[in-house]
């Protein structure tokens, strides 16, 4: 692992990159918790007119990520709509220090905010296509390293958000952000883009990492050992349209429950649990600080693991949550259940996206957008869901409704991922079998 890092330091403008990262991960950090608060407290929206605004700006975000997406891996300039949707998201937070008036607020929101959404997928996409990395498993594992980044913004970025609030109320904390955007733009800036598809054409050249050729042939007993873990993945040209579409529309269900969460989890906390925005930042920075070890782990061994599999269980995961959640009735008790929540946000995100940008290895701009898409549709949906059961039904029917939507992700997933554990499952018992007939036979020999 350390030598992993050792090498990502010497990558050419890799810490530049990661720098702009974990800024743009405060700035999401700081403003992600407390918007919904600032929509019911400040803005005096109710839980309707809270979610609409919250799935415009969602669904403007979808738009301006897919077209983004496109005009970058259709001109191989990643730099650009990074640069632009970052000083987008730094105006749009500014903007929110003034004003107030419901329309004005929805307007720059769409115009601003969802134009700022873009620069979540073109991180990732811009480091992807961009960084001279070696080979795809470096590749990988500097996905989720700036992914890591990101968590280790949201360990301190909503305390610090907090007392930014108690300080300086939301102008104080929308400055703050805007600051972020900003500083991240500039930084963005300085980085020197490679020519249009150098490294682009040789990862999508190169053959795949999780593919492994019925003609390769191991020279070591540690490549032998990986090799039946390793999931052979279809081409872009071969790969099954169900297959890919099942695997969206999952971590769209996926994304959904989580977008509800981030909308209603503080306002339960403050004003269903009786909690404190400082239990909303304890709640929140452990989650996060639990990602950092189990990104840096994935992202390590992201091209060993079964990354189907691990979807699939993530999926599972995120419906005991949702139940656990709506079981709470002190504010303390929901901050352990942030360990399983921590469980999902990191296998999602590092196997997620690395499956997808996998199954589409000659589109990374486009598949990067994908995957965030899928969670940004979620997203669109959960805005205006949680409002109106909130207003009918209250808070703990949002996390109901969240643990059907995550059984059915898991049920999506499991179509596909069922069949390989089985196959896998009953590999390991034939060997187990063959070993224990050996031994028989070794034991009787002896006698």
């Amino acid at each position: 692992m350390h030598s992993q890092l050792s090498r990502l330091a010497r990558i050419p403008h890799f810490p530049s990159l990661a720098i702009a990262t974990l800024m743009l991960g405060v700035a999401m950090s700081f403003t992600a918790p407390y918007l919904s608060l600032f929509g019911v407290e400040e803005a005096s929206m109710s839980p309707v007119r809270l979610g609409i605004f919250m799935t415009l700006i969602s669904a403007s975000g979808v738009l301006a990520s897919t077209a983004a997406g496109r005009w970058s891996d259709r001109r191989g300039r990643h730099r650009a709509p990074l640069i632009l949707s970052l000083v987008a998201a730094a105006l749009g937070f500014l903007s929110f220090c003034f004003l107030r008036d419901y329309r004005l607020l929805t307007a720059s929101g769409v115009l601003l905010l969802g134009t700022g959404a873009a620069s979540l997928s073109q991180v990732f996409s811009f480091g992807r296509a961009a960084l001279p990395v070696a080979d795809n498993a470096e590749r990988d594992f500097a996905s989720a390293a700036l992914r890591t980044l990101l968590s280790v913004a949201w360990v301190f970025g909503p305390a610090v958000g907090a007392l930014i609030l108690a300080q300086a109320g939301f102008n104080g904390l929308f400055g703050f952000a805007a600051a972020s955007f900003a500083v991240s733009a500039a930084l963005v800036s300085l980085i020197v883009e490679a020519p249009a598809g150098r490294h682009g054409e040789a990862a999508a050249k190169a053959p795949d990492a999780d593919v492994v050729p019925a003609s390769q042939t191991t020279s070591t007993s540690n490549e032998h050992r990986h090799a039946s873990r390793r999931v052979a993945l279809p081409t872009s040209d071969e790969v099954s349209l169900g297959l890919l579409w099942r695997a969206l529309f999952a971590l769209t269900l996926i994304g959904l429950a989580a977008s509800a969460t981030m909308i209603v989890l503080p306002l339960y906390v403050v004003h269903a649990l009786k909690g404190t925005r400082f239990t909303v930042s304890a709640t929140l920075g452990l989650g996060a600080f639990l990602e950092i070890p189990m990104m840096l782990w994935l992202g390590a061994r992201s091209l060993k693991l079964n990354k189907q599999g691990w979807l699939t269980t993530s999926a599972a995961v995120q419906a005991a949550y949702f139940v656990a959640v709506a079981a709470v009735r002190e504010p303390a008790a929901v901050i352990p259940l942030q360990a399983l929540s921590a469980y999902v946000v990191s296998v999602t995100s590092c196997l997620g996206m690395t499956y997808v940008q996998d199954l589409m290895p000659r589109q990374p701009g486009a598949a990067t957008a994908l995957f965030f898409n899928a969670w940004r549709v979620g997203s669109i949906l959960s805005g205006v869901l949680s409002g109106t059961i909130i207003g009918a039904f209250g808070y703990r029917s949002v996390f109901l409704m969240c643990f059907g939507i995550a059984l059915v992700a898991f049920l999506l997933l499991a179509i596909d991922a069922l069949p390989a554990m089985r196959s896998r499952a009953t590999s390991l018992l034939l060997r187990l079998f063959r070993l224990a007939a050996r031994l028989r036979v070794g034991s009787r020999r002896s006698n």
